[in-house]
């Protein structure tokens, strides 16, 4: 009998059913947890409502920086094909994607996009830190030689914090708007769209998303189908067992 149980013990069906069994007996924390991306949902007109804030004192806000931030969102709307619309708000109360001038200050970053939850709603505050004294180095020496290189990185910043707004998460490709910057070589990609432009009007008629970022993007908007019904304990068995009949039949 110790033989046979050996060799019953030892047999790769009894053992796939066996650890079938057990890792189906309890479900775990991280198989009952759904992800819930932020999104933001168009208003009754069908829009997503913008406010643009005025500056705070020592941020660096030029009177045209508004302007590259509507020019970005013109952007999002024209290479998503219409599915994007936005409105300019008339107060930030009434708004769903809130942008702010604010001081460089220690750790801080260009931009940054905060998601948050007011009234039911979901709210992308974002923040964009303008100044060119702050930027690094080697942008900065750019900058002074190049006026409108200042433009370019405050309109990159734009079309980044917004694809966050919109639910999107970093690249790891440097073409991409949505690239991470995570290595700080920066500069490249700056001066690969600023050798597109003759002048500063030129920045709306250039594309700056790449096809990858438009692509994610619609991705996030196709709503999935319902889930299959999961399998039972007995049901995982039979599985099992079917691949095990299957396999054993080939010559």
């Amino acid at each position: 009998m110790a033989g046979r149980r050996d060799r019953v013990g030892k047999h790769p069906l009894a053992v796939a059913v066996t650890l079938v069994l057990i890792a189906t007996a309890t479900p775990t924390a991280a198989s009952a947890q759904t992800a819930s991306p932020h999104a933001l949902a168009p208003d009754a007109t069908g829009a997503i409502p913008y406010f643009i804030a005025d500056a705070d004192v020592g941020s660096g806000f030029r009177s045209g920086d508004a302007e590259l931030v509507r020019w970005a969102l013109r952007e999002w709307e024209r290479r998503t094909g219409g599915v994007l619309r936005f409105r300019e708000a008339d107060s930030e109360v009434t708004s769903m994607v809130r942008f702010h001038w604010l001081p460089w200050e220690a750790d801080a970053e260009l931009g940054r996009m905060e998601p948050s939850m007011q009234d039911g709603r979901v709210v992308a505050s974002i923040v964009i830190r303008p100044d060119q004294e702050h930027f690094r180095p080697s942008i900065k020496r750019r900058v002074r030689e190049d006026p409108l290189m200042r433009d370019v990185v405050v309109y990159y910043v734009c079309l980044h914090e917004i694809g966050h707004a919109l639910g999107l998460s970093h690249s790891m490709n440097p073409r991409d708007v949505m690239w991470s910057g995570g290595n700080g070589v920066t500069l490249p990609v700056y001066d690969r769209y600023r050798k597109q432009l003759p002048a500063r009007e030129a920045i709306p008629q250039v594309s700056w998303l790449s096809q990858d970022d438009v692509s994610r993007f619609k991705a996030l908007m196709v709503k999935p189908g319902p889930p299959p019904p999961p399998l039972t304990q007995f049901g995982i068995v039979l599985n099992v067992l079917e691949e095990w009949r299957q396999t054993s039949a080939r010559p």
